[in-house]
């Protein structure tokens, strides 16, 4: 049987559960099927000791009523079509009209219509419509004579059809305003997920950011001290056999630098900071970096450095040193170069860093090939802060800019 429920009503209005719907539905199925078939077997049974073709054809008239509604509504699918119901109620009230024609004993049929209107018709059509059965039911008690309907009738199925569209009415508001509560817990509803699975994915990337920052330290740091400690161990090895004594400093100092990197590892695995100035000053962190690249990779390094830098803040210090110590030692390691321009300016609106060497460049599309992680790890500390980095092989060495905007 199918699920009778207000057509005017979607699914998402409906203040309670579907299945109680259903149960309502069927229950106007049996009753109607039910008062249609007793009502023919009342018109032949009271006029059982004179059937006439009147009685029998108002009895199959009933029996036709039953089955337009079987056919028309209760073997319809939900919503039930705009066809379906005009030719239920249509062609149902046609024939009813016919049936108290032939015989008046059916008219309390009319209240049958009258009650399935307020269940199955949109508010639009069940003003009309419960308009035009209760005239006809005025109309035939009346023995289809206006004139002869007593002003007490007129008055009471007036008050009929108005306390009926009164209680239509009343439910209807009901129905729309538990609709309406039951659509905005929905969405609040919907709204919690979007906001779960959006803290879900921002948890997930700030996981992901943190794995790419802690990657970005421990290439800078580290990959910084291998490349240190494996130029200090090609001097040692050179050096071991003409000069011990200055092969013994050089052990000492890359002891040292091996305990400051594993320092620094220790921070940076610890999370407590991504190792690199401390609290140092950057000034005096790119002037010892300059100097202790210079005389382990016997470059020439001139470091210019504004007055202001120690005034920047530690996020814009951190990135500039890390790129700092990421281009020298790339120098270091790649270049070949015998001099390098390290300066850092300071305008009213933006930090500029320069690093220039006389090397050999850099290879077409070096940030693409493998290996050169530290180049994209640059971009995306200059680029996490708004600023821009560019690399420039001006065909006698290679020059790195990075601009920091100042907000």
């Amino acid at each position: 049987m199918t699920e009778t429920r207000p057509s005017h009503l979607a699914d998402s209005e409906l203040p309670i559960p579907a299945q109680y719907f259903e149960l309502y539905g069927r229950f106007w199925d049996v009753a109607s099927l039910l008062i249609f078939s007793l009502a023919a077997i009342a018109v032949l049974i009271t006029n059982a000791n004179d059937l006439t073709w009147r009685e029998w054809t108002v009895a199959g008239l009933s029996i036709a009523q039953g089955l337009l509604y079987f056919f028309c509504i209760t073997r319809s699918r939900w919503p039930i079509s705009r066809r379906n119901l005009a030719l239920y109620f249509v062609g149902g009230v046609c024939m009813w009209g016919l049936s108290c024609w032939l015989n008046p004993f059916t008219w309390w049929l009319g209240f049958t219509y009258f009650g399935q209107m307020f269940g199955l018709l949109p508010l639009q059509a069940v003003v009309p419509g419960t308009a035009i059965v209760t005239f006809l039911i005025a109309l035939i008690t009346s023995d289809w004579n206006l004139s002869q309907i007593p002003l007490g009738a007129v008055i009471g199925f007036t008050f009929q059809w108005l306390g009926g569209m009164t209680i239509f009415l009343f439910i209807s508001g009901i129905i729309r305003t538990s609709g309406e509560r039951a659509k905005l817990i929905a969405k609040l509803e919907a709204a919690q997920k979007e906001l779960e699975l959006a803290h879900q994915r921002d948890t997930e990337l700030a996981t992901l950011q943190e794995r790419e920052r802690l990657a970005r330290d421990l290439h800078d740091s580290l990959g910084h001290a291998l490349v240190a400690m494996s130029v200090q161990l090609e001097a040692i090895q050179r050096l071991y056999k003409v000069d011990p004594e200055r092969a013994s400093a050089q052990v000492d100092e890359l002891k040292t630098l091996t305990r400051a990197s594993m320092d620094d590892l220790r921070r940076s695995l610890a999370g407590l900071r991504a190792p690199g100035l401390g609290e140092r000053r950057l000034s005096e962190a790119l002037q010892t970096l300059s100097v202790d690249t210079g005389q382990r990779a016997h470059l020439a390094i001139a470091c210019h450095i504004h007055d202001d830098a120690n005034q920047l803040s530690p996020a814009y210090a951190e990135t500039i040193w890390r790129v700092a110590q990421e281009a020298l030692a790339n120098i270091e390691r790649h270049a070949a170069a015998h001099s390098v321009q390290l300066q850092l300016s300071i305008t009213s609106n933006a930090a500029l860093l320069s690093i220039q060497d006389d090397g050999r460049g850099l290879p077409p599309d070096a940030e693409k090939q493998p290996g050169h992680y530290g180049l994209r790890g640059m971009r995306e500390r200059v680029e996490g802060l708004g600023g821009t980095l560019t690399l420039t092989d001006n065909g006698n060495g290679s020059r790195v800019d990075v601009r920091l905007p100042i907000l």
